[in-house]
């Protein structure tokens, strides 16, 4: 996906022994591709310390804004993906004020479309979708954001289930 959305190359892929990365499927993913594969010893994450930290903070933040809004384990999947989102707009100090998503499209992100996870809003509901008596908007959780950017990943505490705006 990184080669396809970008101009450079992966050559190999450090991973732990983990059976998501050990199976056939995934040995035939790698020989298909050319990819090198590189196994670190088994309970040795200070072997790929670079993505275990990065891993750290991406879940210690996800628990953070989960906590801070008091919102159910359900949330988690949203929590994460809203983190890595965030984090991919934020400099770090490796990369001199470029932020991870600046050195990935070669542009810099926009940020005005940043919101507060867990705050209550409102989605608009289509004139398609609803009577001229019904409510023009449902009230929502905000639960992060598209794969746009200009696209919104809200949960509809009528229907119970996470839409995008």
């Amino acid at each position: 996906m990184v080669e396809l959305q970008s101009s450079y190359k992966i050559k190999n892929l450090r991973s732990d022994r983990g059976g998501e990365y050990t199976s056939t499927e995934f040995l035939q993913f790698y020989a298909k591709i050319g990819l090198e594969r590189q196994l670190t010893v088994a309970y040795s994450p200070q072997q790929n310390g670079v993505a275990e930290r990065k891993s750290r903070t991406i879940v210690e933040m996800s628990k953070t804004i989960m906590k801070e809004k008091k919102l159910p384990y359900k949330f988690w999947g949203e929590a994460v993906n809203t983190a890595v989102y965030i984090q991919n707009r934020c400099p770090p100090k490796a990369l001199d004020d470029v932020t991870h998503f600046e050195a990935f499209n070669e542009r810099k992100p926009g940020v005005k479309n940043l919101r507060v996870f867990g705050s209550i809003c409102f989605y608009h509901v289509p004139g398609q979708l609803r009577s001229k008596l019904e409510d023009v908007a449902e009230k929502c959780i905000f639960v992060g954001y598209g794969k746009c950017e200009k696209v919104y990943r809200v949960y509809n505490l009528q229907t119970n289930k996470v839409t995008t705006s």
